[in-house]
């Protein structure tokens, strides 16, 4: 049975809530957080508190840096929330009513990821002052044309797993003033800003990059699509309302849909933007840039998030273009497995599908169905609830049938995946480092071929102190490795690890090689410059936040 308050209501659809909203943005954000209320808060508060969670993984609690940069969060998110988009900040205004929370409680967790964006390029500009830089995510989002119209598969990737995806829902909104449209978020989050679909059929979704070219003085970037959202009926209205705004760091907008159909992204720092159309029917972005000026001034927040992205580009391009596409057939693309630079499937690995794929949806833009995932983190496993937007919003329910994820690997990749998805919950909930490590162990057992896990061990072993078995760790990692690429990611480690056995002269001889290496990228380079004119030290190992994702650090 439904629950109603005031015009909304809510329904549970296998494992989707389905939300129903009209009126104000006020009274449609009170609806929302009215009928969610005892479900969400914990969901809401881990956003508005992930900056101090993933900080203490490499700042003391109570140190004074500690405290410097809880003001910088406190003074970006101030600058961030003058610039919001009135009609989002009025939702948000009714929804922190209806969840019992203060509106700037609310809007700590609605700025999150522009936060993450201004904060990381400020520490890029003044380095070691700041957080490190923290994007490395794994977006993607992949649109076929067809002679029947635009078909859209969409993954949204971020911090969140075991919270975001423990309320997943499709929220229709009926505004008084501007088009209806359906957001597909967590329950709980404001704005149709994530990934949404209107009235008309144009769907956008955002995906978050990092540029050295980023503002507080700029508009959150869920604010900036739920305008489009709102506002658009094609393709080109859709770029020229985006573009109105200022972004606050490096973000892509994804269009697709309206009428006439069209499908588009808006690649966009602070200083510049840039629209990137269809070509050869196909269109494809993850978390890269693909203009060469953005791209120049992209950050980096490691090598292997920088492989990551370019090989789950490849790999969606590849599945598009040669195939007959169909919904099914786009399902089965986010559940994709397979690593383009290792030539394998991989439980752990540069894959479309990732343990931080938090929703997975399928649009059909031709006929105004979408499909939406009600697994858990990574939702990309399916199966898919179908929807049919006009029917929604037309007030009656018209059954459109489910979609099923692909046909998955083998059962220990799916397996393994699963339970290195345990170890990152461990690590970003609770920070037990020896649990984890438990947990890696068995991942090993289960898929003794994956490299990630013995380099993710290995590092974890540094950090508490066992530095022989870290050592042991490492070397199986660079015996496994097979993307040469990667390697001196290990061979850092390997001499970072040499270091803090002071085994100096063989540390130095490690990071000689890998600065001298005019193959490198610069992110390798500059670390391994600075090795060999210092030793590293424990300090250092403390401050370098584990990205489980890519395998590797943030630092």
């Amino acid at each position: 049975m439904g629950e109603r308050f005031g015009k909304g209501n809510v329904e549970r659809i296998g494992g989707l809530w389905v939300l129903h909203l009209k009126g104000t943005s006020f009274e449609r954000g009170l609806q929302h957080g009215t009928l969610m209320r005892y479900r969400v808060r914990d969901t809401v508060n881990f956003y508005r508190m992930l900056p101090e969670t993933l900080l203490k993984r490499m700042v003391p609690e109570h140190s004074m840096k500690m405290r410097s940069l809880m003001r910088l969060k406190r003074y970006v998110v101030h600058r961030l929330s003058e610039n919001r988009d009135p009609d989002a900040l009025e939702e948000t205004r009714g929804l922190a009513v209806g969840l019992g929370l203060s509106p700037e409680e609310l809007g700590e967790a609605s700025v999150l990821a522009d936060v993450i964006q201004v904060a990381g390029a400020l520490a890029e500009r003044k380095r070691r002052v700041g957080p490190p830089v923290l994007p490395g995510f794994g977006c993607t989002s992949a649109i076929r044309e067809t002679p029947g119209g635009l078909l859209y598969a969409r993954n949204f990737d971020f911090w969140g797993a075991g919270y975001w995806d423990a309320n997943p829902a499709v929220v229709f909104h009926e505004p008084d003033h501007g088009k209806a449209f359906c957001s597909i978020v967590s329950a709980g989050i404001p704005t149709g800003g994530i990934t949404a679909i209107n009235e008309d059929g144009l769907a956008v979704a955002v995906h978050q990059h990092g540029s050295r070219d980023s503002s507080s003085r700029g508009t959150p970037v869920t604010d900036i699509a739920h305008s489009v959202v709102r506002k658009a009926s094609t393709v080109d209205e859709a770029l020229e309302v985006a573009g109105g705004f200022r972004a606050t760091g490096g973000w892509t907008i994804v269009v697709a849909g309206g009428s006439p159909p069209g499908a588009a992204v808006l690649e966009m720092s602070s200083e510049k933007q840039q629209a990137r159309a269809m070509q050869d029917h196909v269109l494809v972005a993850t978390n890269y840039f693909v203009d060469e000026e953005l791209g120049s001034r992209e950050l980096t927040a490691n090598l292997s998030s920088t492989l990551g992205d370019h090989a789950r580009f490849q790999r969606a391009l590849g599945l598009l273009s040669p195939s007959r596409a169909t919904t099914s057939r786009m399902a089965a693309l986010l559940g994709d497995h397979y690593d383009v630079l290792a030539g394998r499937d991989r439980s752990v690995g540069f894959s479309i599908s990732r343990i931080t794929t938090l929703s997975s949806v399928v649009f059909n833009l031709a006929e105004n169905k979408f499909w939406v995932s009600e697994s858990t983190s990574p939702a990309s496993r399916g199966g898919y609830v179908g929807f049919d937007l006009d029917a929604e919003l037309g007030g009656r329910r018209s059954p459109v049938g489910r979609l099923e994820g692909g046909r998955p690997p083998g059962i220990h990749i799916t397996s393994a995946q699963m339970r290195y998805l345990d170890a990152y919950k461990e690590y970003v909930f609770s920070g037990d480092l020896n649990r984890i490590l438990v947990i890696l162990g068995e991942c090993a057992d289960l898929d003794p071929d994956e490299p990630t896990f013995p380099l993710v061990e290995g590092i974890i072993r540094a950090k508490v102190g066992n530095l022989r078995g870290a050592l042991s760790s490492i070397d199986r990692y660079l015996a496994l490795e097979t993307i040469e690429a990667k390697r001196p990611v290990g061979l850092l480690w390997r001499a970072r690890v040499l270091d803090l056995m002071d085994r100096r002269e063989e540390s130095v001889k490690v990071y000689g090689e890998l600065a001298g290496d005019s193959d490198n990228p610069r992110i390798i380079t500059r670390h391994a410059s600075r090795g060999r004119r210092r030793q590293f030290k424990e300090s250092e190992l403390a401050g370098a936040m584990i990205d489980f994702t890519d395998g590797d650090t943030f630092e």
